[in-house]
């Protein structure tokens, strides 16, 4: 897909649930699907589901999505959360990186809940991809671990 044809999208940012997908249906518009590194919930989870239920997305890796709302691509972000308290929301890894790019870039973000993980990742960080170790002999001082990330109420309002 090229850039130019991407127009008023919504980005999802977590594992996408059926209240999700019902409201991507209801919405109609192009769905950009990142990758959700270290665990690629969005090639593994995310890509999957949207096929099945016929909902039109775009796919990219995770650096791509500040070229996204710079360019104003993006109309919305649907962040799913794993837990929701009077604080805010705590969401999966890059959870914060979504919501802040909203905010910088004044775009609304809508919650809700995300599906309940029952899927086993290969990835838990940076050193590996599909499983693979690349800096095995390096994990203990080169790799920042991945984890939940806690974004705060007043961030998720525009």
């Amino acid at each position: 897909m090229k850039l130019d044809s991407i127009s008023k999208a919504t980005l999802i940012w977590g594992m996408i649930s059926q209240e999700g997908l019902v409201h991507l249906k209801e919405e109609k518009s192009l769905v950009i699907v990142p990758e959700n590194r270290p665990y690629l919930i969005g090639l593994k989870h995310n890509a999957p589901l949207l096929k099945k239920e016929n909902i039109d997305f775009v796919y990219c890796c995770d650096n791509v999505l500040g070229l996204l709302f710079y360019k104003g691509k993006i109309e919305k972000t649907l962040l799913f959360y794993k837990e929701l308290n009077q604080n805010g929301v705590t969401g999966i890894c890059g959870s914060l990186y979504a919501a802040l790019l909203s905010k910088l870039h004044n775009i609304p973000i809508k919650i809700a809940p995300q599906r309940r993980c029952e899927i086993e990742f290969l990835d838990a960080d940076a050193s590996s991809l599909g499983g693979n170790l690349f800096l095995e002999d390096r994990q203990d001082n080169c790799i920042i671990r991945a984890g939940d990330e806690v974004i705060e109420t007043e961030l998720l309002i525009k």
